[in-house]
């Protein structure tokens, strides 16, 4: 019998790019508001774009899955801003 890892890592690595996305988002967006989404988005385009062309299955889906939340992150950028925008008023009521 022989056992395939690939799941479990590609599991992981989803688990782990996501839970960095959601604090680096937080971090970003506190120093230097929504400046960073657009690079964010850029960046995961290209790696998406990498990702594609990749001969490897294994890399092209590591880069499909770092591609995509790294994208994700450039649009949570501006979802964040909307989010505390949207507190401050509450707080103001």
């Amino acid at each position: 019998m022989r056992v395939e890892w690939i799941g479990v890592v590609l599991t992981t690595l989803t688990v782990g790019t996501i839970a960095f996305g959601h604090v680096l988002v937080k971090r970003l967006h506190a120093r230097f508001g929504t400046r960073p989404g657009i690079p964010l988005l850029v960046l995961g385009l290209i790696v998406i774009a990498a990702s594609v062309f990749s001969l490897n299955d294994t890399l092209s889906a590591a880069l499909g899955i770092l591609g995509i939340t790294t994208f994700w992150d450039g649009i949570e950028i501006f979802q964040q801003e909307k989010r505390i925008l949207r507190d401050q008023a509450l707080e103001v009521d």
